[in-house]
């Protein structure tokens, strides 16, 4: 459905999803919650704010069933700094994330700051998060030791890397480069994408980026992911 490709971008394109449930000796005292935070959604995107818009029922329904807020503050402009800014309460400033990390990146959110869905466990939550990441994956800076009981998603913009199947295809990503020829060796590594093609962002006719992984926890289950 139309819904169904918008939160397909927002959530594993250009968002965190961030879902909280009580234990159950504690459902009577504490709620449940989504928490959503979307990229490159604009005003207009959505049809409870702009009324030429018709693809997003189920957030429509959502706006008008629930309670609105229209004054939003996100702590950075940029994928990185305004995430740790959600997470933690603090800005860029106080944690040092300052600026979008990228798949070479080695470290992440500093791990002496102390996240939201850390704290919500020490409440009695079980938290989970689905869709971009993009605080670290190397070690201990990977979501599912962040305080999340369970991740599914990527671990960057979905533009930094490359895909057969982009799905939305917003913004706009390449191919994988796939060496059909076989290796000195005499094996065949058709599946390891290697840079035939021209780098993303340029003309040609696929990627020489790193094939864009999904993640269930701490294990790659897709790479490229299907989108």
């Amino acid at each position: 459905s139309s819904d169904h490709r918008i939160m397909n971008g927002m959530m594993f394109c250009s968002a965190v999803v961030m879902v909280c449930a009580a234990r159950l000796t504690l459902c009577s005292a504490k709620p449940n919650f989504i928490v959503m935070f979307a990229d490159d959604t604009g005003w207009g995107d959505m049809g409870a704010n702009w009324p030429d818009t018709t693809d997003t029922p189920r957030l429509d329904a959502m706006a008008a069933n629930g309670t609105r807020m229209f004054d939003w503050h996100a702590g950075a402009s940029v994928c990185t700094p305004s995430r740790a800014a959600l997470l933690t309460g603090r800005l860029g400033k106080r944690t040092g994330v300052v600026h979008n990390f990228n798949p070479s990146s080695t470290g992440g959110l500093p791990l002496n700051e102390t996240t939201i869905a850390e704290a919500l466990k020490d409440v009695g939550y079980r938290t989970g998060m689905i869709g971009k990441w993009h605080l670290g994956v190397n070690g201990k800076f990977h979501p599912f030791y962040r305080g999340f009981d369970f991740y599914y998603g990527l671990p960057y913009s979905n533009d930094m890397g490359c895909t057969d199947t982009p799905g939305f295809n917003k913004p706009m990503m390449q191919s994988c480069c796939h060496d059909n020829a076989s290796s000195s060796n005499g094996h065949d590594s058709r599946d390891s994408y290697v840079g035939q093609g021209k780098a993303q962002g340029q003309s040609g006719t696929c990627s020489k980026n790193l094939a864009v992984p999904l993640y269930h926890n701490d294990t790659i289950i897709e790479q490229p992911v299907n989108l």
